[in-house]
């Protein structure tokens, strides 16, 4: 039985996959990165945090972080 996230939304986060671990790594160093979705667009910042449909991604000069839905994203590279 999964929790209650998983029952609502179908989404899955297991933090001992490889590229979870990669991602809260980046979270942890504040290394800035680059996502680029599956439409193309590219998106620069620093990634604040991750959970199981989103990255909460914080552009340079942005206040607030912009939330990135996980299933849109094609490939995520660090800049530093």
């Amino acid at each position: 039985m999964g929790n209650l996230f998983e029952s609502r939304t179908g989404a899955s986060f297991d933090a001992s996959q490889p590229g979870v671990r990669t991602l809260q790594a980046w979270v942890r160093s504040k290394s800035p990165i680059n996502v680029q979705l599956s439409d193309g667009t590219k998106l620069d910042g620093i990634l604040r945090w991750v959970d199981g449909e989103f990255l909460g991604l914080q552009p340079e000069y942005e206040k607030q972080p912009i939330l990135v839905s996980r299933s849109a994203v094609a490939v995520i590279r660090i800049l530093a």
